[in-house]
């Protein structure tokens, strides 16, 4: 396997119909469709990142891809065969201490796509199902106490995937929505959860219609989120989803309440999970689901960055790269991956 390291490129593309031209960003110059350059061994690291592989799945553990960092053990899901509305089996949950040996395991019914820590109640909170036939988890790793949640409804016809938890509240992002004929996306894309009794009770907080600022131009615009799926809460405690088949992240400021507001991001190249570096010295831990392999890349981040993986079915595919917020370009500073599909940062102690 070679991880390998890119020159200095920038990825600022975004796509029509296959054999259309290419569309500027932010209002811009139209830009050359990026053929990513040939790549070197990750030895020859100049740009000072080390990849080195943390745990491997196995024959019965694999197709990893939420991971989740709590009080010093990594949590990891495996999806192992199970399709995306509940058909396969059950995914496979694993705690590994700092140096990659496994604490216990756990086996969750139906696809786990969305898995989180929930800081206020010291749970993990568990989606499956992204596609149809949703349902949840919490989970206490101390007591080893499973407990399943029905969603109260899914009116946007699809399910639910990844979490984030801020100011207090939880959201879920409602994926695999139902269009209207003219392919809009009129349903929640993002909803707030509250658990009451055996019920996870939703409630629309982000319209897939929603109006929205465009960052690089300023300009409102009106949003079409068709494929709501990852989530991540910026240090400021916005709530960010990003539409994957859009090529788009959204940011929502004071999720939620009555003065909620939103702005948008389009970044070129489908992209799954998201994560601020909160320092620039630490760890970025990557799930790479063809390879049934969890890899940590250290060195030195941009300390309030954002970060972001392209998975395998992206037109520029198979890295983790530095995504710039202010115009939408995306600089790739390591690729030859599989197919990443898990991303965290963990601060240098």
């Amino acid at each position: 396997m070679r991880v390998s390291l890119l020159p200095a490129v920038t990825v600022a593309i975004t796509f029509a119909a296959c054999s259309q031209g290419v569309a500027p960003i932010g209002g811009g110059q139209p830009l050359p469709l990026l053929q990513p350059p040939p790549s070197a061994n990750v030895r020859d690291a100049h740009r000072g990142y080390r990849v080195s592989v943390f745990v491997r799945g196995t024959d019965k553990r694999y197709n990893p891809d939420p991971i989740v960092w709590v009080n010093g053990f990594l949590f990891v899901a495996y999806q192992n065969a199970t399709g995306p509305t509940g058909n396969g089996g059950d995914s496979t949950i694993v705690q590994y201490n700092r140096k990659g040996s496994a604490i216990q395991t756990i086996k969750v019914p139906g696809r786990c796509d969305g898995m989180r820590w929930n800081p206020y109640t010291n749970l993990m909170w568990i989606t499956v199902n992204e596609d149809a036939n949703s349902s949840m988890f919490t989970w206490d790793p101390t007591s080893g106490s499973l407990v399943h949640y029905a969603f109260s409804s899914a009116k946007h016809g699809g399910g639910y995937d990844d979490l984030a938890f801020s100011n207090g509240m939880a959201f879920v992002a409602a994926s695999n929505p139902t269009l209207s004929k003219r392919g809009i996306n009129k349903h929640a894309a993002i909803v707030g959860v509250v658990l009451n009794g055996s019920v996870a009770q939703v409630s629309p907080v982000l319209m897939g219609d929603a109006t929205a600022i465009d960052i690089p131009t300023q300009q409102t615009v009106k949003l079409n989120l068709t494929d709501p799926d990852s989530m991540t809460v910026a240090p400021n405690g916005d709530v960010l989803l990003v539409s994957q088949a859009d090529s788009e992240i959204v940011w929502v400021h004071n999720a939620g309440t009555s003065s909620q507001s939103v702005s948008r991001l389009l970044v070129g190249t489908q992209c799954d999970d998201t994560v601020y570096a909160t320092q620039s010295l630490g760890l970025l831990y990557v799930a790479d689901a063809k390879r049934n392999q969890i890899y940590t890349m250290q060195g030195r981040f941009k300390s309030g960055g954002l970060y972001t993986e392209a998975p395998s079915d992206s037109y520029v595919k198979n890295f983790v790269g530095y995504v710039n917020t202010s115009y939408g370009s995306i600089t790739p500073i390591v690729t030859g991956f599989g197919s990443p599909t898990g991303l965290l940062f963990v601060p240098q102690r």
